[in-house]
């Protein structure tokens, strides 16, 4: 299975949905329950700077082990703390490397309670859970952190010292296929997310409810295929699909994806700027990006034309007047002309838009970045981009 290194963080509900991204401290806060699977999963609760205040029991029926309330703080913080009524550990083994593998992690009823907010979820579960040792999440070591086979969210509710901001139906990732301890396809879901616009304290939560939306509520979906021996990465698609405004889909393929390449890049996720430099050789093959509207172009150029004291047709005329001087700087007469016919359509009539990069060869990140930098204008060029509307 893969493994990785999350950010640091206090401890938090945000934890417990990535598999509680555990390290351990060489300090046991807690007294050991004599169950050697419970007191191993314990022991990885305790976060650099967490602590397992308490727990009010634990059971061994089976092949389950169950810890009822447990109790996590944060040794800076102690306004922070997470409570979970039910943890399950199903089939669980220490393995003789010191890791900690589980067949089924189900926690019921988790709760974070902090100083700016708090979160809540009604279960989690994962499957195939590959646990790291206290050793393997050392600072030192490369980055290291849980493995599975799925994850299942249900009913988030998300809140800050005002009240609750948003609530998410359902949270899925699946891991489905490995090369070795490398995952070559998977998929990720967020379902019946709602966001309370006035909850939002940000300025785009002003612009949200200029545009008629009291709340915000929104799908999101992707999937991804890679090929160690192909060197080929695939996100057939990335999709957000927001109620009464649009749906974002992206698609891409990448070249140079080598094992040599992810395996390092893993290990440098802590460090931005070295795991960039490894994407040089990497190439963008094709990729493709479409909105569909579903009212939110609309909105905003009702908006803008009120602006400026105009009938929508009428700014929407204006707007599209001005893109043959705008679109100038491509220096591609032909893709000038591309983009502004399709432009003009999506605005007269918004239906969709859909931006294509189809090169003839794949192209090397490293060519983009230089080109971005020198000569941005060829960047269409040697995308190969092509634009179109309503279609």
């Amino acid at each position: 299975m893969m493994f990785f290194r999350p950010p640091r963080h206090t401890v938090s509900l945000a934890a417990a949905v990535s598999l509680v991204a555990l390290q351990s401290n060489s300090a046991l806060a807690f007294d050991p329950s004599g169950n050697e699977v419970a007191d191993a999963f314990l022991n990885l609760l305790e976060a650099e700077q967490g602590t397992v205040e308490s727990y009010g029991s634990v059971d061994n029926a089976g092949d389950t082990v169950t810890i009822k309330d447990l109790v996590l703080t944060d040794e800076d913080d102690k306004d922070t703390k997470v409570t979970i009524a039910t943890t399950t550990l199903k089939n669980g083994e220490v393995n003789e490397n010191g890791r900690l593998k589980l067949q089924e992690l189900g926690m019921q009823d988790l709760s974070l309670a902090a100083d700016d907010g708090g979160m809540t979820l009604e279960s989690l579960t994962v499957t195939d859970l590959l646990l790291p040792t206290a050793e393997e999440l050392s600072p030192d070591t490369a980055p290291v952190g849980p493995a599975y086979k799925s994850l299942t969210v249900r009913k988030v509710a998300i809140s800050d010292e005002d009240g609750k901001i948003a609530d998410i139906e359902t949270i899925q990732s699946a891991i489905e296929a490995m090369d070795g301890d490398l995952p070559t396809a998977g998929n990720f879901s967020i379902t019946g997310a709602v966001v309370d616009v006035k909850e939002l304290d940000t300025a785009e939560h002003r612009d949200l409810e200029e545009l008629g939306y009291e709340k915000v509520s929104f799908d999101v979906s992707a999937s991804g295929n890679w090929d160690p021996e192909a060197a080929t990465l695939a996100i057939p698609e990335l999709k957000v699909d927001a109620k009464d405004a649009g749906k974002l889909t992206l698609s891409l393929t990448l070249g140079g994806v080598t094992r040599e390449v992810v395996t390092k890049i893993n290990q440098q996720s802590q460090k931005p700027e070295e795991a960039m430099a490894l994407l040089q050789n990497v190439t963008v093959d094709n990729a493709k990006i479409r909105f569909d509207d579903a009212s939110l172009t609309g909105r905003i150029l009702d908006q803008e034309a009120e602006k400026a004291g105009v009938e929508t047709p009428v700014y929407v005329q204006r707007l599209t007047g001005t893109l043959p001087m705008m679109l100038g700087m491509l220096q591609n007469k032909e893709l000038e002309t591309q983009v502004a016919t399709a432009v003009s359509e999506f605005l007269t009539t918004p239906g969709s838009l859909e931006i294509t990069a189809a090169p003839g060869a794949p192209v090397p990140i490293a060519q983009i970045f230089g080109t971005a930098m020198l000569a941005p204008q060829m960047i269409p060029q040697i995308l190969a981009v092509g634009i179109n509307a309503n279609q």
